[in-house]
């Protein structure tokens, strides 16, 4: 095991629980363990699994994932990763930063070297958390298999929680953050890949979308500070349309072969960045 990737869980003591009774967890040899005994070993990519018989998502396989990288490496999405690192510098976290639904690990890794602030980051499908933690074994971020309804975080040890394109658990965040901890949402708005929508049109559920039922329920959920739109329009080349195509959950449920894409040479990239505290 390479010791870089160790390292990660050195600090885990003062930040993870286990998923069994809740105990602190500690890094002993090349293993997480607790007061009564639970083990769970460091995997050789350097991630810890922690999920306790959650099932996983359809549509999120590991190639799904490997097109997520892509395009993200590709900068189609820096816009939203910069103003998420802008809203965690302005929360100050004294805590660790965790990112809840992290997929590839791509806005986690953002944070990190964005601010230095200690980073863990987890998501319910193995085969993402097995890609983030590979790609880089000094990154610094403790990367788990964990279910956001029960995340194996200690109570009030989080500084800030990011919830970006992904699902809320706003009791689980109230739990883990720390009183003057914050959380930082991004959700697409209406505009957000507005041309593979308007392409895919006959083969969509929902061919009208709004973000204001997310809205709503983070407002009620907890304190809204701010808000900020981001958006940005993104020149596409062939090959990081087609990964776009098959990795938005958009079009999970489309035959996207059946689509004609051609022509399509830019996107439009836009996301609310929400910050609010309990």
């Amino acid at each position: 095991m390479d010791a870089r990737k160790l390292q990660r869980f050195e600090h885990t003591r003062n930040l993870l629980a286990c998923p069994i009774c809740h105990e602190p967890l500690d890094l002993q040899g090349a293993s997480l363990v607790c007061a009564h005994r639970h083990s769970f070993d460091v995997a050789r990519q350097g991630y810890v699994n922690l999920l306790r018989g959650a099932k996983q998502p359809q549509g999120y396989d590991r190639a799904s994932f490997e097109h997520r990288r892509q395009v993200f490496e590709s900068g189609l999405y820096d816009p939203i990763a910069d103003a998420l690192c802008h809203a965690v510098e302005a929360a100050s976290p004294t805590l660790p930063v965790i990112d809840a639904g992290c997929g590839e690990g791509f806005f986690a890794r953002a944070v990190r070297h964005a601010t230095d602030t200690g980073v863990c980051a987890f998501d319910i499908v193995r085969d993402s958390i097995q890609l983030a933690a590979a790609a880089d074994p000094e990154d610094g971020i403790m990367w788990l298999v964990a279910d956001l309804a029960a995340i194996p975080v200690q109570d009030g040890h989080a500084g800030c929680v990011l919830d970006v394109f992904s699902p809320a658990n706003y009791h689980e965040f109230r739990r883990i953050l720390a009183p003057t901890g914050r959380i930082v949402k991004v959700v697409p708005t209406a505009n957000h890949l507005r041309e593979l929508r308007e392409r895919a049109a006959e083969s969509l559920r929902h061919q009208d979308y709004s973000n204001q039922r997310v809205l709503d329920h983070f407002a009620a959920s907890c304190t809204l500070e701010t808000r900020q739109t981001v958006t940005c329009m993104h020149q596409l080349d062939a090959r990081t349309l087609e990964a776009l195509v098959a990795m938005t959950p958009l079009l999970f449920n489309v035959d996207t072969d059946a689509v004609d894409w051609s022509g399509i040479s830019s996107v439009t990239v836009e996301a609310d960045v929400l910050v609010g505290h309990f």
